[in-house]
Formats: C-alpha cells, sequence, structure tokens
C-alpha cells in the first residue's frame, strides 16, 4: 500500500476517537426480578417518583433527577474499555508437535473509572449495589437476576452530537457493546493525599457472563428497561431520550 492510498482512506474514512463514547447502566431489577428477595436498595438512588405514563423506558428515566447515581455513574464516567475476547483452548498432542485445541471462551472483567462528585453519590450508588449482592449482616448472597443487569459501552460517531456546527445533534454508536449478566465485582479504594489537588476517582471493576455486539443502524441500541422493539436516540445538548415509536422524548436522563 502506498502513502497516497493511505492518506486518501484515511481523509475519507476517518479514524476513531478514544475520548468518543458513552457508558449506560440499566438498573438492576431488584425483587421484581422475581417473587422473593430483599427490598429494593436502589430507591433513594435511581428514582424520584412513580412511572411516566408516556415512558418508552418503562416509566424509571422520566422520574430521574440530575443527582441521581444512575445519571452520574453515565455523565462522571472518566474512562473505560470495551471487553476482550479469549479462546480457551488446551494441548492435544498425540504424535509429533501439539495443536492446540479450542473448547470454549471466557471473559475478563471490565474496568470502569468515574470521577466522584461532592456528594458521594456515585460512590454511594456502588455501594448499594454491593450491597445488594451480599448482606453483611447475615451473609447471604441475595438471588442472581436481582442484582445483575446490562451494561451499555458505545463507540460514538466523531460527528456525533454536531448538527450544522450546533451541539444539537443525536449520539449514535458506531461500535455497541453490552456486558450482559453483569455486577460490580469490585469496588476499589478511595485513595487521598494531602498533596493532592485534582478529583477523586473511583475505579469499579465489572464482571458479566458474556458480551454483545448490539450496535443498530441509528441511535443507541436497546435497554432493558424498555420494550425490545424500541430504538432510542439521545441528545447530548439536553440529556433527553427519545424512542423512534412513541415520538416523544424521555429525558432527562
Amino acid at each position: 500500500m502506498s502513502l497516497t492510498e493511505f492518506i486518501a482512506n484515511a481523509k475519507i474514512r476517518n479514524f476513531a476517537r478514544a475520548n468518543k463514547y458513552l457508558v449506560i447502566i440499566d438498573m438492576p431489577r431488584g425483587p421484581s426480578a422475581n417473587n422473593y428477595g430483599r427490598p429494593d436498595p436502589f430507591g433513594s438512588l435511581f428514582r424520584t417518583g412513580g412511572r411516566g405514563a408516556n415512558d418508552a423506558f418503562g416509566g424509571l428515566i422520566n422520574n430521574f433527577v440530575k443527582a441521581d447515581g444512575q445519571y452520574l455513574a453515565s455523565l462522571f464516567c472518566e474512562s473505560t474499555a470495551l471487553p476482550g475476547l479469549n479462546i480457551d483452548s488446551k494441548i492435544n498432542k498425540q504424535y509429533g508437535p501439539g495443536r492446540e485445541m479450542p473448547y470454549g471462551r471466557s471473559y475478563t472483567p471490565v474496568n470502569f473509572t468515574f470521577y466522584i462528585d461532592r456528594e458521594y453519590i456515585v460512590k454511594r450508588f456502588f455501594d448499594d449495589w454491593m450491597g445488594s449482592i451480599y448482606d453483611k449482616d447475615t451473609g447471604h448472597v441475595n438471588y442472581y437476576n436481582e442484582y445483575t443487569t446490562q451494561v451499555h459501552i458505545l463507540a460514538l460517531d466523531t460527528t456525533d452530537g454536531v448538527d450544522n456546527n450546533n451541539i444539537n445533534g443525536d449520539v449514535k454508536a458506531k461500535y455497541q457493546c453490552t456486558l450482559i449478566e453483569a455486577y460490580p465485582k469490585t469496588v476499589a479504594e478511595l485513595s487521598y493525599s494531602a498533596g493532592a489537588t485534582d478529583v477523586a476517582r473511583l475505579q469499579v471493576s465489572m464482571q458479566y457472563r458474556k458480551w454483545e455486539e448490539t450496535t443498530v443502524p441509528s441511535g443507541i441500541g436497546g435497554f432493558t428497561t424498555r420494550p425490545d422493539t424500541v430504538n432510542v436516540t439521545y441528545n447530548p445538548a439536553t440529556g433527553s431520550y427519545t424512542a423512534n415509536n412513541a415520538g416523544v422524548e424521555t429525558g432527562p436522563f
């Protein structure tokens, strides 16, 4: 390949940018996932009211406020990564050099770093989530399908959110990855120092069963908090979501 070909394709195709991303965490279903379970530990951090009648997200977003943990976890996610994929194999050797024969695949945890707000809502968000997994007083582990959820990592187009040089366009994912049955495995310590002047950061490691590519031609794909037939777009200027089959905005998130 010549340098001319490289430059021509670089101009036409452009490159992905590492700072163009969005993280969205679906709410764990809590006790509604089955007939038994603990009281919903997320009431104070996720919700501020009842369900909205015309909310494509099942009424869960219509009543959010800007200070809620789910919103801030998405907004204040400083860094993350698209997960890797590993083919598990073992050597099969009879005569001569052996062959590494695949027998499955495995996934490594995905790490997230979040800015901590002054009220520590993001920290409490993950503390409560961890508390819904394991009860520190009784030692009981809660039901798996109550505390697991889906986490969406979106690699965005470099031009998303820009319409005629005004930031009022819809965000579209060029590549969208969804962590299936995800939950926080490790919430790291928060470090402090008398000489530090930067913002406090929280590192969270997410465990999950598997991941899938969930990219759609338009919008940001689907969530568990709304019917699968709905595609959703996000407007960064207003912080609002729009369901294409409902015709109404469901934000701010």
